[in-house]
């Protein structure tokens, strides 16, 4: 009817000519409609899918393609890593990521939510096997978040966010874990007890969980990395086969050490990478190097990106892919931790009397005459030698050994460039805020997420700058992005003061140190958690560029620097205003919450065996129980 009055309007023979033209327009932009809607339904975007790698204290120069001392290629054989070498020419090598914590537990926090650990309440320390609490319910984890968009969510590895009901990943957004619930060094193994400092009535076997189920107690090292891959596999090739998003969060249990005392037993690995041999009289298959640890690690990696390339090019080439470490290397450990490579720490070991000895954990300074380092573990025979308070300047700190992290991005489909290196500074907190972003999800209004959307860093479109202080009016030569991004600190939050609210020997929980790009401010400088040498504060701070000088060795001129010193104590006192202080999580502690699959069996899933505890170094560990 709208037709045929519109033809009636027109007068004359025009009228047929116009209908005819009018008619054609109509039939011409239907088909086009219906097409294009079609066409959008038939081709709609498909979230990505995500990976994130997490190791567990592996060091920035443990990883091959980080090495400073020499550029390792993916087919350099001296490499421990040749398959993380390889994700790195694939993709995207941030040299300047830092983690947001000094202890695992915290960065793992931190990971999740996007949070610093003060936020959180994951301080001061981390949660032990008998902790009463862990990451509070109230927190929205990146599983949450990718959850509620429709992917299925899957943990392999360790947790350490809590292990009572209530606390598991289970209940933090993974649809699926198998894993265990803290550090290696939080439990017994058949072949390797725990000394009674950690696990006085021997019952602290360490723990395999399959969601909320303890499978195997204690867990059996000799095959658990060939575990990790197969769970790892067979939940991305199902959600795959689905054509269902799936976000995989591999946190190796790898290269964190095994529990004292046996410090010359101190690392593990699966049989095919362990030193051990065929167990029983002859040695545990899983006893291992630092070395095999890292290569093990390595290993695991390389199934995780078998199993993306298996699922298809697709698949694999729509996978955001994030690769990077809780901390850095636990100095004291020395031959079962990793390297500090460049980040020496110079400053401090110059500045901390040499009197001062660093330990193993779990042992305490004994010194003899001669033996200045003697370390020993208490009630036994067990001794080792230790290092100088001065030179632990890794995990437990905010030296740059220890929160320098090694990181890759890739994302083949997308835009994130193959085989570059970007020297921005990134923090572990923004992956969440950056994985949202690049989902097309906005993080809901009041969150307190202190982590940023540092989506263009990862596609190599950020603009980098030398400077460290904000634009001035009329500076123009950077986007909105960069400019907040050039505006931006992090903070480094510790533990271990003499004084303080909390319990001995935590003290007090403050910023020791932030940085504002490339320059770091130390206001409290001490080496590693709690050794004797005492905290130092710092007015005017010291500055290190930590671009020139990663060993931080030489404190730059505070009379030159202050601009930056003025902005970095205004920034700081904004950070410290917007922070709501939650109570401490970790200190709460009952023997009543270790896991136990069953107390009657005295927490274990099979009988003792004979040789418990399979030879020792000094003493026989099974017979003192």
């Amino acid at each position: 009817h709208e037709l045929n009055d519109a033809m009636g309007m027109l007068p004359g023979p025009d009228a047929f000519k116009a209908a005819i033209f009018f008619i054609v327009i109509l039939l011409t932009l239907l088909p086009t409609t219906s097409s294009r809607s079609s066409d959008d339904k038939q081709h709609k975007k498909r979230p990505p899918n995500v990976v994130i790698l997490f190791a567990d204290n592996l060091a920035y120069d443990d990883v091959g393609t980080f090495q400073t001392n020499n550029n390792k290629s993916s087919n350099d054989s001296s490499s421990r890593t040749p398959r993380t070498d390889t994700l790195a020419t694939q993709g995207l090598k941030l040299l300047h990521w830092n983690s947001p914590a000094v202890l695992c537990s915290a960065s793992r926090a931190a990971l999740l939510t996007g949070k610093y650990p003060i936020r959180t309440g994951v301080y001061p320390r981390v949660f032990e096997p008998d902790a009463q609490h862990g990451l509070l319910g109230n927190e929205t984890t990146i599983a949450d978040y990718l959850q509620q968009e429709g992917y299925a969510t899957k943990l392999v590895g360790k947790w350490h966010l809590g292990s009572r009901p209530g606390y598991l990943p289970i209940d933090r957004g993974f649809d699926e874990w198998f894993g265990i619930p803290y550090h290696m060094s939080g439990g017994s193994l058949d072949g390797h007890v725990c000394g009674k400092e950690r696990d006085p009535n021997g019952t602290l076997w360490l723990p395999l969980f399959d969601g909320r189920d303890i499978v195997e107690q204690p867990v059996d090292l000799t095959n658990l990395a060939p575990r990790y891959v197969q769970e790892a596999r067979e939940f991305i090739l199902e959600h795959a086969s689905q054509q269902q998003p799936f976000f995989l969060y591999m946190a190796f249990s790898h290269v964190h050490q095994l529990c004292a005392p046996r410090f010359a037993e101190c690392q593990w690995a699966s049989s095919h990478f362990s030193r051990g041999g065929g167990g029983g009289k002859e040695g545990h298959s899983f006893r291992a190097e630092f070395g095999d640890a890292v290569e093990e690690m390595d290993w695991i990696l390389g199934g995780v990106m078998d199993a993306l390339d298996e699922a298809g090019s697709e698949v694999s080439d729509d996978t955001l892919v994030i690769f990077t470490s809780d901390n850095g290397p636990w100095t004291a450990e020395q031959s079962c931790a990793g390297s500090k490579g460049p980040f020496k720490g110079t400053w401090l070991k110059e500045h901390v009397s040499d009197d001062c000895t660093a330990c193993p954990s779990e042992y305490k300074p004994s010194p003899l005459p001669g033996q200045k380092r003697r370390c020993i573990y208490p009630g036994t025979n067990y001794e080792v030698m230790g290092v100088s308070c001065g030179e632990d300047s890794g995990l437990g700190s905010a030296w740059e050994a220890n929160v320098r992290m090694p990181a890759i991005v890739r994302w083949k489909g997308s835009g994130v460039p193959e085989g570059q290196t970007s020297s921005e500074m990134v923090s572990t907190l923004d992956v969440l805020p950056t994985v949202l972003s690049m989902i097309g999800k906005d993080i809901p209004i009041g969150s307190e997420v202190d982590g940023i959307d540092v989506t263009d860093v990862f596609l190599g479109q950020a603009q980098s700058s030398s400077s460290s202080l904000p634009l001035r009016e009329g500076e123009d030569n950077q986007n909105e992005t960069s400019r907040r991004r050039s505006e931006r600190a992090l903070f480094f939050w510790r533990d271990g003061f003499k004084t303080g609210p909390l319990p001995a020997p935590f003290g007090r929980f403050d910023v020791v140190a932030m940085k504002i790009g490339w320059y770091k401010l130390w206001f409290w400088t001490k080496s590693s958690h709690y050794n004797a040498d005492e905290e130092v504060y710092h007015d005017p701070p010291l500055i290190f560029d930590v671009l020139n000088d990663p060993a931080e060795a030489y404190p730059l001129d505070p009379d030159k620097h202050d601009d930056l010193i003025r902005h970095a104590l205004h920034l700081m006192s904004e950070h410290k205003a917007s922070i709501e202080w939650s109570a401490p999580l970790t200190l709460a502690r009952d023997p009543k919450y270790l896991p136990c699959v069953n107390v009657e069996s005295g927490c274990r899933t099979r009988p003792l065996p004979l040789d418990l505890d399979g030879g020792g170094d000094s003493i026989d560990q099974a017979e003192e129980r």
